[in-house]
Protein backbone atom coordinates (compact mmCIF):
# COMPACT_ATOMS: atom_id res chain seq x y z
CA UNK A 1 0.00 0.00 0.00
CA UNK A 2 2.89 2.32 1.00
CA UNK A 3 3.60 2.43 -3.42
CA UNK A 4 0.40 3.07 -4.57
CA UNK A 5 0.19 6.31 -6.04
CA UNK A 6 -0.50 9.56 -4.53
CA UNK A 7 -4.11 11.20 -3.93
CA UNK A 8 -2.72 14.13 -6.71
CA UNK A 9 -2.18 10.51 -9.16
CA UNK A 10 -5.88 9.09 -8.16
CA UNK A 11 -7.36 12.32 -8.88
CA UNK A 12 -6.26 12.63 -12.38
CA UNK A 13 -7.96 9.28 -13.34
CA UNK A 14 -11.23 10.66 -11.87
CA UNK A 15 -12.66 11.22 -15.08
CA UNK A 16 -12.21 7.61 -16.39
CA UNK A 17 -13.49 6.02 -13.26
CA UNK A 18 -16.72 8.62 -14.11
CA UNK A 19 -17.15 7.27 -17.62
CA UNK A 20 -16.24 3.50 -16.21
CA UNK A 21 -19.62 4.40 -13.76
CA UNK A 22 -21.43 5.44 -17.20
CA UNK A 23 -20.66 2.63 -18.56
CA UNK A 24 -21.90 0.36 -15.61
CA UNK A 25 -25.30 2.30 -15.37
CA UNK A 26 -25.69 1.91 -18.49
CA UNK A 27 -25.25 -1.99 -18.27
CA UNK A 28 -22.49 -1.81 -20.52
CA UNK A 29 -20.90 -4.32 -18.62
CA UNK A 30 -18.20 -5.81 -20.10
CA UNK A 31 -16.71 -2.29 -21.37
CA UNK A 32 -16.87 -1.04 -18.01
CA UNK A 33 -15.06 -4.35 -16.12
CA UNK A 34 -12.19 -3.54 -18.82
CA UNK A 35 -11.58 0.35 -18.02
CA UNK A 36 -11.95 -0.16 -14.33
CA UNK A 37 -9.18 -2.99 -14.57
CA UNK A 38 -7.33 -0.90 -16.65
CA UNK A 39 -7.39 2.01 -13.95
CA UNK A 40 -6.65 -0.11 -10.87
CA UNK A 41 -3.82 -1.55 -12.88
CA UNK A 42 -2.36 2.28 -13.00
CA UNK A 43 -4.08 2.66 -9.35
CA UNK A 44 -5.38 0.19 -7.09
CA UNK A 45 -6.63 2.93 -4.50
CA UNK A 46 -8.95 4.54 -7.65
CA UNK A 47 -12.21 4.67 -5.26
CA UNK A 48 -14.65 4.99 -8.30
CA UNK A 49 -13.26 2.45 -10.17
CA UNK A 50 -12.91 0.20 -7.13
CA UNK A 51 -16.52 0.46 -6.52
CA UNK A 52 -17.68 -0.14 -10.25
CA UNK A 53 -15.03 -3.54 -10.25
CA UNK A 54 -17.28 -4.28 -6.66
CA UNK A 55 -20.79 -4.54 -8.22
CA UNK A 56 -19.65 -6.39 -11.28
CA UNK A 57 -18.10 -9.26 -9.55
CA UNK A 58 -20.75 -8.61 -6.76
CA UNK A 59 -23.43 -9.48 -10.00
CA UNK A 60 -21.22 -11.97 -11.01
CA UNK A 61 -21.47 -13.47 -7.29
CA UNK A 62 -17.91 -14.18 -7.09
CA UNK A 63 -18.05 -13.64 -3.79
CA UNK A 64 -14.27 -13.56 -2.62
CA UNK A 65 -13.46 -11.20 -5.21
CA UNK A 66 -16.57 -8.62 -4.66
CA UNK A 67 -15.60 -9.42 -0.44
CA UNK A 68 -11.77 -8.56 -0.79
CA UNK A 69 -12.82 -5.44 -3.09
CA UNK A 70 -15.53 -4.11 -0.31
CA UNK A 71 -12.68 -4.80 2.51
CA UNK A 72 -10.15 -2.48 0.12
CA UNK A 73 -12.87 0.29 -0.59
CA UNK A 74 -13.86 0.05 3.40
CA UNK A 75 -9.73 0.57 4.52
CA UNK A 76 -9.19 3.82 1.66
CA UNK A 77 -8.83 6.99 3.66
CA UNK A 78 -11.13 9.63 3.00
CA UNK A 79 -13.85 11.79 4.46
CA UNK A 80 -15.98 10.59 7.30
CA UNK A 81 -18.82 10.22 4.86
CA UNK A 82 -16.99 8.66 2.44
CA UNK A 83 -15.75 6.33 4.81
CA UNK A 84 -19.19 5.60 6.69
CA UNK A 85 -20.18 5.02 3.15
CA UNK A 86 -18.08 2.22 1.88
CA UNK A 87 -18.14 0.64 5.42
CA UNK A 88 -21.76 0.40 5.70
CA UNK A 89 -21.70 -0.97 1.94
CA UNK A 90 -19.07 -4.01 3.42
CA UNK A 91 -21.83 -4.40 6.56
CA UNK A 92 -24.75 -4.47 3.89
CA UNK A 93 -22.64 -6.94 1.88
CA UNK A 94 -21.88 -9.35 4.82
CA UNK A 95 -25.51 -8.60 6.06
CA UNK A 96 -26.87 -10.15 2.70
CA UNK A 97 -24.30 -13.59 3.41
CA UNK A 98 -25.52 -13.68 6.66
CA UNK A 99 -22.33 -13.57 8.43
CA UNK A 100 -23.26 -11.01 11.03
CA UNK A 101 -20.21 -11.33 12.93
CA UNK A 102 -18.38 -10.04 10.44
CA UNK A 103 -20.71 -6.95 9.95
CA UNK A 104 -20.61 -5.58 13.14
CA UNK A 105 -17.11 -4.11 12.89
CA UNK A 106 -17.51 -1.67 9.54
CA UNK A 107 -21.11 -1.26 10.81
CA UNK A 108 -19.63 0.40 13.88
CA UNK A 109 -17.02 1.91 11.91
CA UNK A 110 -19.51 3.86 9.99
CA UNK A 111 -21.70 4.77 13.23
CA UNK A 112 -18.77 6.08 14.82
CA UNK A 113 -18.02 7.80 11.70
CA UNK A 114 -21.44 9.46 10.91
CA UNK A 115 -23.01 9.23 14.52
CA UNK A 116 -26.34 11.00 13.43
CA UNK A 117 -27.03 9.00 10.23
CA UNK A 118 -29.91 7.40 9.95
CA UNK A 119 -28.64 4.14 7.62
CA UNK A 120 -26.12 3.69 9.68
CA UNK A 121 -28.45 3.35 12.92
CA UNK A 122 -30.42 1.38 10.93
CA UNK A 123 -27.95 -0.98 9.85
CA UNK A 124 -26.35 -1.55 13.07
CA UNK A 125 -29.62 -2.62 14.33
CA UNK A 126 -30.15 -5.08 11.47
CA UNK A 127 -26.82 -6.75 12.72
CA UNK A 128 -27.17 -6.65 16.41
CA UNK A 129 -31.07 -7.90 16.11
CA UNK A 130 -29.53 -11.10 13.67
CA UNK A 131 -26.98 -11.39 16.05
CA UNK A 132 -29.18 -12.04 19.34
CA UNK A 133 -27.98 -8.68 20.88
CA UNK A 134 -32.21 -7.58 20.75
CA UNK A 135 -32.36 -4.59 22.83
CA UNK A 136 -29.33 -2.95 21.52
CA UNK A 137 -30.65 -3.73 18.30
CA UNK A 138 -34.33 -1.86 19.05
CA UNK A 139 -32.15 1.05 20.46
CA UNK A 140 -30.43 2.10 16.98
CA UNK A 141 -34.30 0.76 15.04
CA UNK A 142 -35.35 3.73 17.30
CA UNK A 143 -32.74 5.97 16.66
CA UNK A 144 -32.43 5.68 12.80
CA UNK A 145 -36.71 6.70 13.25
CA UNK A 146 -35.84 9.86 15.59
CA UNK A 147 -33.37 11.00 13.23
CA UNK A 148 -35.47 10.62 10.29
CA UNK A 149 -38.08 12.77 11.85
CA UNK A 150 -40.93 10.28 10.81
CA UNK A 151 -42.38 6.47 10.29
CA UNK A 152 -40.00 4.70 7.48
CA UNK A 153 -42.63 1.40 6.57
CA UNK A 154 -38.69 -0.44 6.57
CA UNK A 155 -37.64 0.34 9.71
CA UNK A 156 -40.47 -0.36 11.35
CA UNK A 157 -40.88 -3.61 9.53
CA UNK A 158 -37.34 -4.39 11.38
CA UNK A 159 -38.25 -3.03 14.68
CA UNK A 160 -41.13 -4.94 14.48
CA UNK A 161 -39.07 -8.13 13.85
CA UNK A 162 -36.76 -7.25 16.32
CA UNK A 163 -40.02 -7.10 19.43
CA UNK A 164 -41.17 -10.34 17.61
CA UNK A 165 -37.75 -12.04 18.62
CA UNK A 166 -38.19 -10.25 22.43
CA UNK A 167 -41.12 -12.27 23.03
CA UNK A 168 -43.11 -8.29 22.70
CA UNK A 169 -46.09 -9.90 19.83
CA UNK A 170 -48.73 -7.62 20.82
CA UNK A 171 -45.79 -4.44 20.56
CA UNK A 172 -44.76 -6.22 17.31
CA UNK A 173 -48.21 -6.49 15.97
CA UNK A 174 -49.02 -3.04 16.23
CA UNK A 175 -45.97 -1.88 14.54
CA UNK A 176 -45.91 -4.46 11.98
CA UNK A 177 -49.62 -3.23 11.22
CA UNK A 178 -48.19 0.54 10.89
CA UNK A 179 -45.27 -0.75 8.87
CA UNK A 180 -47.08 -2.50 6.07
CA UNK A 181 -49.47 0.80 5.84
CA UNK A 182 -46.45 2.78 4.61
CA UNK A 183 -45.06 -0.30 2.70
CA UNK A 184 -47.61 -2.79 1.92
CA UNK A 185 -45.20 -4.04 -1.04
CA UNK A 186 -43.00 -4.90 1.62
CA UNK A 187 -43.10 -8.84 1.33
CA UNK A 188 -40.84 -9.99 4.04
CA UNK A 189 -42.63 -7.43 6.63
CA UNK A 190 -45.94 -9.48 5.30
CA UNK A 191 -44.11 -12.88 6.36
CA UNK A 192 -43.09 -11.71 9.72
CA UNK A 193 -46.72 -10.01 10.86
CA UNK A 194 -48.19 -13.70 9.86
CA UNK A 195 -45.45 -15.21 12.01
CA UNK A 196 -46.16 -13.01 14.85
CA UNK A 197 -50.03 -13.65 14.29
CA UNK A 198 -49.08 -17.45 14.33
CA UNK A 199 -47.16 -16.91 17.59
CA UNK A 200 -49.97 -15.10 19.56
CA UNK A 201 -52.71 -17.76 18.66
CA UNK A 202 -54.32 -15.49 15.68
CA UNK A 203 -53.74 -18.91 13.42
CA UNK A 204 -56.33 -18.13 11.50
CA UNK A 205 -55.29 -14.54 10.67
CA UNK A 206 -51.86 -15.57 10.25
CA UNK A 207 -53.29 -18.04 7.30
CA UNK A 208 -54.71 -15.39 5.75
CA UNK A 209 -52.32 -12.89 6.17
CA UNK A 210 -50.56 -15.71 4.26
CA UNK A 211 -52.69 -16.85 1.75
CA UNK A 212 -52.99 -13.09 0.81
CA UNK A 213 -49.25 -12.42 0.08
CA UNK A 214 -49.01 -15.55 -1.61
CA UNK A 215 -51.83 -14.41 -4.16
CA UNK A 216 -50.17 -11.14 -4.50
CA UNK A 217 -46.92 -12.85 -4.97
CA UNK A 218 -47.44 -16.69 -6.00
CA UNK A 219 -43.49 -17.09 -6.91
CA UNK A 220 -42.24 -16.01 -3.24
CA UNK A 221 -40.40 -18.56 -1.78
CA UNK A 222 -40.33 -17.33 1.63
CA UNK A 223 -43.50 -16.70 1.95
CA UNK A 224 -44.71 -20.14 0.36
CA UNK A 225 -41.72 -21.57 2.93
CA UNK A 226 -43.78 -20.18 5.59
CA UNK A 227 -46.74 -21.24 5.05
CA UNK A 228 -45.43 -24.90 4.56
CA UNK A 229 -44.03 -24.29 7.94
CA UNK A 230 -48.08 -23.73 8.76
CA UNK A 231 -49.23 -26.52 7.66
CA UNK A 232 -46.33 -28.71 9.67
CA UNK A 233 -47.36 -27.06 12.61
CA UNK A 234 -51.14 -27.78 12.13
CA UNK A 235 -50.62 -31.35 10.93
CA UNK A 236 -51.51 -30.91 7.21
CA UNK A 237 -48.51 -32.95 5.82
CA UNK A 238 -50.28 -33.65 2.69
CA UNK A 239 -51.02 -29.89 2.28
CA UNK A 240 -47.05 -29.34 2.28
CA UNK A 241 -46.29 -31.77 -0.58
CA UNK A 242 -48.73 -29.88 -2.89
CA UNK A 243 -47.25 -26.94 -1.78
CA UNK A 244 -43.44 -28.07 -2.27
CA UNK A 245 -44.34 -30.10 -5.30
CA UNK A 246 -40.64 -29.55 -7.18
CA UNK A 247 -38.61 -31.64 -7.50
CA UNK A 248 -36.11 -32.20 -4.65
CA UNK A 249 -32.96 -31.03 -6.42
CA UNK A 250 -34.86 -27.61 -7.14
CA UNK A 251 -36.07 -26.94 -3.82
CA UNK A 252 -33.70 -25.35 -1.12
CA UNK A 253 -32.32 -26.16 1.96
CA UNK A 254 -35.18 -24.89 4.09
CA UNK A 255 -37.61 -26.54 1.67
CA UNK A 256 -36.11 -29.95 1.64
CA UNK A 257 -36.23 -29.99 5.39
CA UNK A 258 -40.04 -29.15 5.70
CA UNK A 259 -40.90 -31.69 2.95
CA UNK A 260 -39.00 -34.34 4.62
CA UNK A 261 -41.03 -33.74 8.11
CA UNK A 262 -43.89 -33.59 5.92
CA UNK A 263 -42.97 -37.11 4.63
CA UNK A 264 -42.06 -38.30 8.37
CA UNK A 265 -45.40 -37.35 9.33
CA UNK A 266 -47.07 -39.45 6.56
CA UNK A 267 -44.95 -42.59 7.51
CA UNK A 268 -42.37 -42.25 4.71
CA UNK A 269 -39.13 -42.15 6.74
CA UNK A 270 -36.83 -42.96 3.69
CA UNK A 271 -37.79 -40.33 1.67
CA UNK A 272 -37.59 -38.00 4.54
CA UNK A 273 -34.18 -38.60 5.23
CA UNK A 274 -33.34 -38.41 1.63
CA UNK A 275 -34.38 -35.04 1.80
CA UNK A 276 -33.02 -33.87 5.41
CA UNK A 277 -29.66 -35.57 3.79
CA UNK A 278 -29.64 -33.41 0.49
CA UNK A 279 -30.56 -30.14 2.64
CA UNK A 280 -27.41 -31.05 4.74
CA UNK A 281 -25.34 -31.39 1.87
CA UNK A 282 -26.45 -28.00 0.46
CA UNK A 283 -25.74 -26.52 3.35
CA UNK A 284 -22.14 -27.97 3.51
CA UNK A 285 -21.76 -27.08 -0.52
CA UNK A 286 -23.65 -24.51 -1.79
CA UNK A 287 -24.06 -22.31 1.71
CA UNK A 288 -20.57 -23.20 3.18
CA UNK A 289 -21.14 -23.94 6.19
CA UNK A 290 -18.72 -26.08 7.46
CA UNK A 291 -18.66 -27.67 11.84
CA UNK A 292 -16.30 -25.20 13.57
CA UNK A 293 -15.10 -28.41 15.37
CA UNK A 294 -11.15 -27.00 16.18
CA UNK A 295 -12.82 -23.75 17.28
CA UNK A 296 -14.84 -25.39 19.86
CA UNK A 297 -12.53 -27.83 21.04
CA UNK A 298 -10.29 -25.36 21.70
CA UNK A 299 -12.65 -23.42 23.85
CA UNK A 300 -13.87 -26.81 25.89
CA UNK A 301 -10.14 -27.41 26.96
CA UNK A 302 -9.47 -24.09 27.70
CA UNK A 303 -12.68 -23.80 30.02
CA UNK A 304 -11.97 -27.42 30.99
CA UNK A 305 -8.29 -26.23 32.10
CA UNK A 306 -9.86 -23.07 34.18
CA UNK A 307 -12.86 -24.26 35.91
CA UNK A 308 -11.38 -26.48 38.11
CA UNK A 309 -12.38 -27.04 41.53
CA UNK A 310 -8.93 -25.43 43.00
CA UNK A 311 -8.94 -22.60 41.08
CA UNK A 312 -13.21 -21.70 41.04
CA UNK A 313 -13.63 -22.13 45.21
CA UNK A 314 -11.47 -19.08 46.29
CA UNK A 315 -13.39 -16.96 43.52
CA UNK A 316 -16.36 -14.49 45.27
CA UNK A 317 -19.85 -14.85 44.65
CA UNK A 318 -23.21 -12.90 44.84
CA UNK A 319 -24.57 -12.20 48.02
CA UNK A 320 -27.76 -13.23 48.91
CA UNK A 321 -30.39 -15.51 47.30
CA UNK A 322 -32.31 -13.17 44.72
CA UNK A 323 -35.78 -12.04 44.65
CA UNK A 324 -36.52 -14.12 41.16
CA UNK A 325 -34.19 -17.22 41.33
CA UNK A 326 -33.12 -18.07 37.93
CA UNK A 327 -33.84 -21.72 36.99
CA UNK A 328 -31.35 -23.08 34.70
CA UNK A 329 -31.85 -25.18 31.67
CA UNK A 330 -29.60 -27.56 30.16
CA UNK A 331 -30.24 -29.79 26.77
CA UNK A 332 -29.03 -30.28 23.31
CA UNK A 333 -30.96 -28.71 20.50
CA UNK A 334 -34.09 -31.30 20.76
CA UNK A 335 -33.70 -32.50 23.41
CA UNK A 336 -37.03 -31.03 25.22
CA UNK A 337 -35.79 -28.02 27.10
CA UNK A 338 -38.61 -26.48 24.72
CA UNK A 339 -40.95 -28.34 26.06
CA UNK A 340 -40.19 -28.10 29.63
CA UNK A 341 -39.79 -24.14 29.36
CA UNK A 342 -43.51 -24.04 28.03
CA UNK A 343 -44.87 -26.50 31.16
CA UNK A 344 -42.98 -24.39 33.56
CA UNK A 345 -45.21 -21.14 31.82
CA UNK A 346 -48.29 -22.82 32.81
CA UNK A 347 -47.04 -22.94 36.33
CA UNK A 348 -48.42 -19.67 38.63
CA UNK A 349 -45.38 -17.93 39.65
CA UNK A 350 -43.11 -18.78 36.57
CA UNK A 351 -41.89 -16.64 33.85
CA UNK A 352 -40.23 -17.60 30.51
CA UNK A 353 -37.24 -15.92 29.73
CA UNK A 354 -35.91 -18.65 26.83
CA UNK A 355 -32.53 -17.14 24.87
CA UNK A 356 -33.86 -13.25 25.98
CA UNK A 357 -30.62 -12.76 27.47
CA UNK A 358 -28.09 -15.29 28.06
CA UNK A 359 -25.24 -15.76 30.40
CA UNK A 360 -22.61 -15.85 27.31
CA UNK A 361 -23.80 -12.00 26.92
CA UNK A 362 -22.26 -11.13 30.90
CA UNK A 363 -18.96 -13.50 30.19
CA UNK A 364 -18.07 -11.29 27.53
CA UNK A 365 -18.19 -8.36 29.58
CA UNK A 366 -16.15 -9.78 32.08
CA UNK A 367 -12.62 -8.30 30.73
CA UNK A 368 -14.15 -4.87 30.27
CA UNK A 369 -15.41 -4.58 33.69
CA UNK A 370 -12.30 -6.42 35.33
CA UNK A 371 -10.22 -3.90 33.74
CA UNK A 372 -7.50 -6.56 32.41
CA UNK A 373 -6.39 -7.47 28.80
CA UNK A 374 -6.70 -10.94 29.38
CA UNK A 375 -9.88 -12.74 28.07
CA UNK A 376 -12.38 -14.46 29.42
CA UNK A 377 -12.26 -17.15 31.84
CA UNK A 378 -8.80 -15.97 32.64
CA UNK A 379 -10.05 -12.70 33.14
CA UNK A 380 -12.22 -13.75 36.61
CA UNK A 381 -8.91 -14.01 38.44
CA UNK A 382 -9.33 -10.13 38.54
CA UNK A 383 -11.81 -10.86 41.33
CA UNK A 384 -9.19 -11.96 43.64
CA UNK A 385 -7.91 -8.59 43.76
CA UNK A 386 -8.31 -4.96 45.37
CA UNK A 387 -12.07 -4.36 44.61
CA UNK A 388 -12.70 -7.38 42.18
CA UNK A 389 -14.55 -9.16 44.78
CA UNK A 390 -17.92 -7.07 43.29
CA UNK A 391 -17.41 -8.58 39.79
CA UNK A 392 -20.38 -11.43 40.72
CA UNK A 393 -22.57 -9.04 41.59
CA UNK A 394 -21.75 -6.60 39.06
CA UNK A 395 -22.28 -9.14 36.44
CA UNK A 396 -25.85 -10.39 38.51
CA UNK A 397 -27.19 -7.02 38.83
CA UNK A 398 -26.86 -6.45 34.99
CA UNK A 399 -28.06 -10.00 34.50
CA UNK A 400 -31.11 -9.33 36.56
CA UNK A 401 -32.26 -5.62 34.98
CA UNK A 402 -31.95 -7.11 31.58
CA UNK A 403 -34.75 -9.31 32.65
CA UNK A 404 -36.65 -6.74 34.24
CA UNK A 405 -36.68 -4.64 31.42
CA UNK A 406 -37.35 -7.54 29.18
CA UNK A 407 -40.80 -7.58 31.28
CA UNK A 408 -39.87 -10.92 32.92
CA UNK A 409 -39.70 -9.62 36.74
CA UNK A 410 -43.44 -9.42 37.45
CA UNK A 411 -44.45 -9.25 40.99
CA UNK A 412 -45.88 -12.52 41.07
CA UNK A 413 -43.02 -13.88 39.47
CA UNK A 414 -40.73 -16.27 41.99
CA UNK A 415 -38.77 -18.06 39.33
CA UNK A 416 -37.62 -17.30 35.48
CA UNK A 417 -36.52 -19.53 33.42
CA UNK A 418 -32.96 -19.87 31.70
CA UNK A 419 -32.77 -21.97 28.28
CA UNK A 420 -30.07 -20.05 27.26
CA UNK A 421 -27.87 -22.20 24.52
CA UNK A 422 -25.05 -22.16 25.29
CA UNK A 423 -25.72 -22.82 28.84
CA UNK A 424 -23.50 -25.64 29.11
CA UNK A 425 -20.21 -23.29 28.49
CA UNK A 426 -21.14 -21.04 31.38
CA UNK A 427 -22.46 -22.88 34.33
CA UNK A 428 -18.87 -21.65 35.97
CA UNK A 429 -20.03 -18.05 35.53
CA UNK A 430 -23.53 -19.15 36.97
CA UNK A 431 -22.01 -21.02 40.03
CA UNK A 432 -20.43 -17.50 40.98
CA UNK A 433 -23.19 -15.15 40.03
CA UNK A 434 -26.13 -17.77 41.49
CA UNK A 435 -24.51 -20.46 43.67
CA UNK A 436 -27.91 -22.43 44.62
CA UNK A 437 -29.19 -21.68 41.41
CA UNK A 438 -31.55 -25.64 40.15
CA UNK A 439 -30.22 -26.53 36.93
CA UNK A 440 -32.05 -28.85 34.87
CA UNK A 441 -30.46 -31.17 32.34
CA UNK A 442 -33.16 -32.65 29.99
CA UNK A 443 -32.09 -35.77 28.50
CA UNK A 444 -33.16 -37.74 25.62
CA UNK A 445 -31.69 -40.42 23.76
CA UNK A 446 -29.02 -39.45 21.87
CA UNK A 447 -30.16 -41.12 18.34
CA UNK A 448 -33.67 -39.77 18.95
CA UNK A 449 -31.49 -36.26 19.43
CA UNK A 450 -29.26 -36.77 16.24
CA UNK A 451 -32.17 -37.62 13.87
CA UNK A 452 -34.46 -34.49 15.42
CA UNK A 453 -31.93 -32.04 14.47
CA UNK A 454 -31.31 -33.89 10.86
CA UNK A 455 -35.16 -32.55 10.66
CA UNK A 456 -33.96 -29.41 11.21
CA UNK A 457 -32.94 -26.56 8.97
CA UNK A 458 -31.50 -24.22 11.87
CA UNK A 459 -28.19 -23.27 12.53
CA UNK A 460 -26.60 -24.31 16.32
CA UNK A 461 -23.43 -23.86 17.78
CA UNK A 462 -20.60 -24.49 15.85
CA UNK A 463 -22.53 -25.51 12.70
CA UNK A 464 -22.62 -28.40 14.28
CA UNK A 465 -25.93 -29.51 12.33
CA UNK A 466 -24.59 -29.35 9.08
CA UNK A 467 -24.01 -33.68 9.37
CA UNK A 468 -24.69 -36.17 11.49
CA UNK A 469 -21.44 -36.80 12.57
CA UNK A 470 -20.44 -33.06 13.53
CA UNK A 471 -23.47 -33.54 15.15
CA UNK A 472 -22.45 -36.73 17.23
CA UNK A 473 -19.51 -34.83 17.39
CA UNK A 474 -21.09 -31.89 19.01
CA UNK A 475 -22.98 -33.62 21.27
CA UNK A 476 -20.25 -35.50 23.05
CA UNK A 477 -18.22 -32.47 23.34
CA UNK A 478 -20.95 -30.60 25.48
CA UNK A 479 -22.04 -33.80 27.15
CA UNK A 480 -18.38 -34.21 28.34
CA UNK A 481 -18.40 -30.14 29.45
CA UNK A 482 -21.48 -30.69 31.78
CA UNK A 483 -19.85 -33.83 32.61
CA UNK A 484 -16.70 -31.76 33.62
CA UNK A 485 -18.44 -28.81 35.65
CA UNK A 486 -19.94 -31.77 37.45
CA UNK A 487 -17.22 -33.20 38.43
CA UNK A 488 -15.68 -29.64 39.59
CA UNK A 489 -18.06 -27.53 41.15
CA UNK A 490 -21.00 -28.34 43.55
CA UNK A 491 -24.31 -27.75 41.43
CA UNK A 492 -28.15 -27.71 42.27
CA UNK A 493 -28.02 -30.83 39.07
CA UNK A 494 -31.43 -32.69 38.61
CA UNK A 495 -32.28 -34.21 34.92
CA UNK A 496 -35.26 -34.65 33.39
CA UNK A 497 -36.22 -37.51 30.42
CA UNK A 498 -37.51 -36.43 27.84
CA UNK A 499 -39.22 -40.00 27.56
CA UNK A 500 -40.72 -39.74 31.41
CA UNK A 501 -41.93 -35.87 30.22
CA UNK A 502 -44.09 -36.87 27.77
CA UNK A 503 -45.07 -39.99 29.07
CA UNK A 504 -46.42 -38.33 32.54
CA UNK A 505 -45.53 -34.75 32.44
CA UNK A 506 -47.37 -34.27 36.06
CA UNK A 507 -45.02 -36.61 37.68
CA UNK A 508 -41.75 -35.25 35.14
CA UNK A 509 -42.92 -31.58 36.76
CA UNK A 510 -43.93 -31.89 39.99
CA UNK A 511 -40.69 -33.56 40.40
CA UNK A 512 -38.81 -30.51 38.93
CA UNK A 513 -40.95 -28.29 41.30
CA UNK A 514 -39.97 -30.28 44.43
CA UNK A 515 -36.18 -29.79 43.48
CA UNK A 516 -36.34 -26.22 42.40
CA UNK A 517 -38.61 -25.43 45.86
CA UNK A 518 -41.80 -24.48 44.42
CA UNK A 519 -45.12 -25.20 45.87
CA UNK A 520 -46.05 -28.63 44.89
CA UNK A 521 -49.91 -27.53 44.84
CA UNK A 522 -49.21 -24.98 42.16
CA UNK A 523 -48.74 -27.63 39.51
CA UNK A 524 -52.06 -27.38 37.13
CA UNK A 525 -54.52 -30.16 36.03
CA UNK A 526 -53.22 -33.19 33.88
CA UNK A 527 -55.21 -32.50 30.79
CA UNK A 528 -54.48 -28.92 31.19
CA UNK A 529 -50.57 -29.73 30.79
CA UNK A 530 -51.30 -32.03 28.19
CA UNK A 531 -53.10 -29.69 26.07
CA UNK A 532 -49.79 -27.45 26.62
CA UNK A 533 -52.09 -24.10 24.99
CA UNK A 534 -51.58 -21.39 28.04
CA UNK A 535 -50.55 -18.33 26.86
CA UNK A 536 -48.47 -16.94 29.56
CA UNK A 537 -48.03 -13.15 29.67
CA UNK A 538 -45.35 -11.24 27.45
CA UNK A 539 -42.13 -11.83 26.88
CA UNK A 540 -43.20 -15.02 24.75
CA UNK A 541 -40.29 -17.37 23.47
CA UNK A 542 -40.56 -18.02 19.44
CA UNK A 543 -40.74 -21.60 20.59
CA UNK A 544 -44.50 -21.30 22.25
CA UNK A 545 -45.93 -21.03 18.62
CA UNK A 546 -44.97 -24.06 17.70
CA UNK A 547 -46.45 -25.67 20.44
CA UNK A 548 -48.47 -28.57 20.49
CA UNK A 549 -50.82 -31.05 22.93
CA UNK A 550 -47.88 -33.02 24.43
CA UNK A 551 -47.23 -36.18 22.51
CA UNK A 552 -45.25 -39.19 22.71
CA UNK A 553 -44.28 -39.32 18.50
CA UNK A 554 -40.64 -38.77 19.06
CA UNK A 555 -40.28 -41.46 21.76
CA UNK A 556 -37.67 -43.89 20.44
CA UNK A 557 -38.61 -42.80 16.78
CA UNK A 558 -34.73 -44.15 16.05
CA UNK A 559 -35.56 -47.31 16.35
CA UNK A 560 -38.46 -47.34 13.21
CA UNK A 561 -35.80 -45.71 10.89
CA UNK A 562 -33.04 -48.18 11.69
CA UNK A 563 -35.54 -50.60 10.46
CA UNK A 564 -36.20 -49.00 7.29
CA UNK A 565 -32.02 -48.31 7.30
CA UNK A 566 -29.98 -50.27 9.21
CA UNK A 567 -27.16 -48.31 8.52
CA UNK A 568 -28.66 -44.94 9.47
CA UNK A 569 -26.68 -43.97 12.05
CA UNK A 570 -23.50 -46.45 11.60
CA UNK A 571 -21.55 -43.09 11.37
CA UNK A 572 -22.06 -41.78 14.68
CA UNK A 573 -22.77 -45.17 16.62
CA UNK A 574 -19.33 -45.39 17.86
CA UNK A 575 -19.27 -41.68 18.90
CA UNK A 576 -22.54 -41.93 20.68
CA UNK A 577 -22.13 -45.70 22.31
CA UNK A 578 -20.52 -44.65 25.27
CA UNK A 579 -22.96 -41.82 25.87
CA UNK A 580 -26.06 -44.38 25.07
CA UNK A 581 -24.98 -46.36 27.90
CA UNK A 582 -23.51 -43.83 30.23
CA UNK A 583 -27.02 -42.29 30.09
CA UNK A 584 -28.73 -45.81 31.14
CA UNK A 585 -30.25 -46.38 27.66
CA UNK A 586 -29.57 -50.19 26.59
CA UNK A 587 -29.87 -50.67 22.64
CA UNK A 588 -33.48 -51.25 22.55
CA UNK A 589 -34.10 -48.16 23.68
CA UNK A 590 -35.33 -48.71 27.28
Amino acid sequence: MAAWPGQEAVDALDAQAQEATKLFNDKKYTEAEALALKLLDLAPNQRLALRVLYEIRKAQKRDKAAETLAVRLAALPGLPAVRAAANLQLAQYYVGQGRYAFARPPAAAALMAVPKDTTAHHVMGVVLTESGALQPGERHYRRALALLGRDDGVVLANLAWNLKLQGRLDDAAAIYEKALALRPDNRRGQGGYAQVEFARGNRDKALRLLDEALTRWPDDRTLRLLRAMADVALGNAEAVLTRLADAPENLLSAELSVRGQALARLGQPVEAVKHYATAKKMQRERNGQQYQAEEFAAKAETYKAYFTADRVQPLPRAGAVPARQPVFLLGFPRSGTSLLEQLLGQVPGFASGDEFFPVADLSEMVPALAGVGRSYPEALDQALVADGWALPEQLRQRYEAARAQLGLARPEVKFITDRGASNHWQLGLIKLLFPEAPIIHVLRHPLDVMLSNLAQDRRIEGNCGVSMPALARHYALVMSMIRHFRGQLTLRYLPVRYEDMVSDPAVSLGRVLEFIGAEPASLPPEAVLRANNAMPPGPIPAHFSGREPVHARGVYRYREYIREMPNLFAEVQETLAPWIAELGYKEAGQ
